[in-house]
C-alpha cells in the first residue's frame, strides 16, 4: 500500500492517471454526486492523491483544495474522494484503511508543504461527522473536532449546500474568521 500525493501539473503520468478516474467517475450518472466530479471542480485543488493498494492498483482517488472564503492557511482534506470502481450506495459501518491512510498522508502532506494552521473536511449531509471523527481518531490517531456551526465551504452563501458541518483540526481561532451560521 501506499499513497502518492503532488501538485498539479507536476506529475505528468500522475495527472494522466488521476483525470482518467476522475472522468470515469464524472461519467457514472447512477452517483448522486455525480456532478461534483466535473473538471471545473478540482480548479481549487493544491493537490491530488491516489492510493494503491498491495497489487499497485489504484483503489482511492482523492484530492486537497484551498478556496479564498475561507481563512487564510486552511486546507480541506478528502476533497472529492471516491473509491476507484465503487458502484455500491452503502451505509458503511467503519471506514476503510484506504481512506484512512490517504485522509492521514494529507494531512502529512499539508504540514510539510504547505502554510496550514488547520484543516478540515466536510460533506453535504450532516449524518456523518461524529461517526467519521470518531473513526478518523481511534484508528488513525487524529484529534478532529466539531462543534454547532456550519461554515461557508463554497462561496455562493444563497447555496444551502455551501454551509457544511465541518470536523477540523488545527488553530481554532481561525475558525473565527469563517462565515459560519450556528445549527441549533
Amino acid at each position: 500500500m501506499k499513497v502518492e500525493i503532488w501538485r498539479p501539473g507536476t506529475n505528468k503520468e500522475f495527472d494522466n492517471l488521476f483525470e482518467k478516474f476522475r472522468v470515469q467517475q464524472y461519467q457514472d450518472k447512477t452517483h448522486r454526486y455525480w456532478e461534483n466530479y466535473s473538471e471545473k471542480q478540482f480548479q481549487n485543488c493544491v493537490a491530488y492523491s491516489l492510493y494503491f493498494n498491495d497489487f499497485g492498483e489504484v483503489e482511492v482517488c482523492s484530492s486537497i483544495s484551498k478556496k479564498n472564503c475561507w481563512p487564510d492557511s486552511v486546507y480541506r482534506v478528502m476533497n472529492r474522494l471516491w473509491k476507484v470502481g465503487e458502484k455500491r450506495q452503502i451505509i458503511l459501518k467503519s471506514i476503510s484503511d484506504s481512506t484512512g491512510h490517504s485522509t492521514i498522508s494529507q494531512i502529512k502532506w499539508l504540514k510539510e508543504n504547505t502554510d496550514c494552521k488547520l484543516y478540515f473536511i466536510s460533506r453535504q449531509t450532516d449524518n456523518w461527522v461524529k461517526w467519521l471523527s470518531y473513526e478518523l481518531n481511534s484508528k488513525f490517531g487524529t484529534d478532529l473536532r466539531f462543534d454547532k456551526y456550519k461554515y461557508l465551504t463554497c462561496p455562493n452563501e444563497t447555496d444551502s449546500k455551501c454551509w457544511q458541518r465541518i470536523i477540523y483540526e488545527g488553530d481554532e481561532t481561525v475558525l473565527n474568521q469563517w462565515k459560519r451560521k450556528c445549527t441549533n
